[in-house]
C-alpha cells in the first residue's frame, strides 16, 4: 500500500493506493493547506494528512506537489508565494524522520497529466503528443511525448501557467507580469467575476445565456484559445487535456467554451484526483511493481 499525497495551495488530498496496473484508490481526505500560516501552517498540515493513514501498512509515500520539482532529491527547488517558504523544501528528510518511509515527488500538474494518461482521458493517446493544463488554485501544466513526461529546459518545464499572456498584464505570484495563472487560475476567475459582479453561478448562467455572463466568458475564451495557442508553440500537441477545479466548476457549460477554439481538447476524467493517481504512477515506475 502507498500513500498517495497531492499538495495544492488551497487543500492537501490524501489517499491510499494498492495495485499496479489498475490501482484500488481509497476514499480521498482533504484537508486545508493552511497556506496563510506559512510554511509552519503548511507542514503542520501536510503531517496530518499522511498521520492519518495507516503507516505501519505503508511501503512509501507518493507526492504530487505544486511548485518546481526536483524528483532525484525529491526537494521542491521552487515554489511561488501560493506555498510560501516551501522553496528548497526537502520531502525525503520529511517523510523519512517523521515517518520512516521512503517518498517520490512530482509536480502536481506532470502528476495529473501522468494519471490521465495511465488511468484517464488520456489512455488512447499514449502513442501521441499531449499537453495538460490544470486549472485550480493555480494553473499548472505538463506534457507528455514519445511515451513519457517531458520537462526540461527545452519547454521550460511545461511551467505553462507562467507563460506570458499579456504583456504588461496583472501582477503573479512568481514576480512576472501577465501570466496565464493570473487569468485562468480559479483564484483569477473569481477575483474578475466578482469586480464585474458576477457571482459563482456564472458558468449556469452562461449556458442559460445571461448576458453579463456570456461577455465575461466570451473574454474568458479569448484568453483560453490565446494559451492554447503559446502552449502549442512551446510543446505541438495532438491533443489537450483540460483538468482541475475551474473544469470542474465549468459543469455542463465545458463543451460549449472549449468548441470552437481550433484545438482537440478532451475533458480530464479523473477529475480532482489526477494529481493523487499520478503520484502513484510515478511512484511504482520509480520504485518497480509493488
Amino acid at each position: 500500500m502507498i500513500i498517495c499525497v497531492d499538495l495544492g495551495a488551497t487543500e492537501i488530498k490524501v489517499a491510499t493506493a494498492t495495485g499496479n496496473h489498475v490501482p484500488v484508490v481509497s476514499e480521498t481526505k482533504k484537508i486545508p493547506t493552511r497556506a496563510k500560516d506559512g510554511k509552519e501552517g503548511i507542514l503542520a498540515a501536510l503531517h496530518c494528512a499522511i498521520a492519518g493513514c495507516d503507516i505501519a501498512s505503508a511501503k512509501g509515500i507518493a507526492v504530487a506537489t505544486a511548485g518546481t520539482v526536483d524528483e532525484n532529491r525529491a526537494v521542491i527547488s521552487y515554489a511561488t508565494e501560493n506555498l510560501p517558504g516551501m522553496t528548497g523544501f526537502d520531502f525525503a528528510e520529511f517523510c523519512n524522520q517523521r515517518f520512516h518511509l521512503p517518498v517520490r515527488v512530482i509536480n502536481d500538474a506532470h502528476a495529473a497529466l501522468l494519471g490521465e494518461m495511465a488511468y484517464g482521458a488520456g489512455k488512447d493517446f499514449r502513442s501521441s503528443k499531449v499537453a495538460m493544463l490544470t486549472l485550480g488554485s493555480g494553473v499548472g501544466g505538463g506534457y507528455f511525448a514519445q511515451g513519457k513526461i517531458v520537462a526540461d529546459q527545452t519547454n521550460d518545464f511545461a511551467r505553462f501557467g507562467h507563460i506570458c499572456l499579456h504583456a504588461n498584464g496583472k501582477k503573479c505570484t512568481c514576480g512576472k507580469r501577465g501570466c496565464v495563472e493570473t487569468y485562468l487560475s480559479g483564484r483569477a476567475i473569481h477575483k474578475e467575476a466578482k469586480k464585474r459582479g458576477i457571482d459563482d453561478d456564472l458558468f449556469k448562467n452562461y449556458l442559460a445565456g445571461q448576458a453579463q455572463t456570456v461577455g465575461f466568458v466570451e473574454d474568458l475564451r479569448k484568453n483560453i484559445k490565446l494559451t492554447l495557442q503559446k502552449v502549442a508553440h512551446i510543446c505541438p500537441f495532438d491533443v489537450c487535456i483540460i483538468g482541475g477545479g475551474v473544469a470542474d466548476w465549468m459543469g455542463d457549460a465545458f463543451g460549449k467554451i472549449f468548441d470552437g477554439l481550433g484545438f482537440n481538447v478532451l475533458r480530464a476524467t479523473l477529475g480532482n484526483n489526477a494529481g493523487i493517481y499520478g503520484a502513484f504512477a510515478n511512484y511504482i515506475a520509480k520504485e518497480g511493481a509493488l
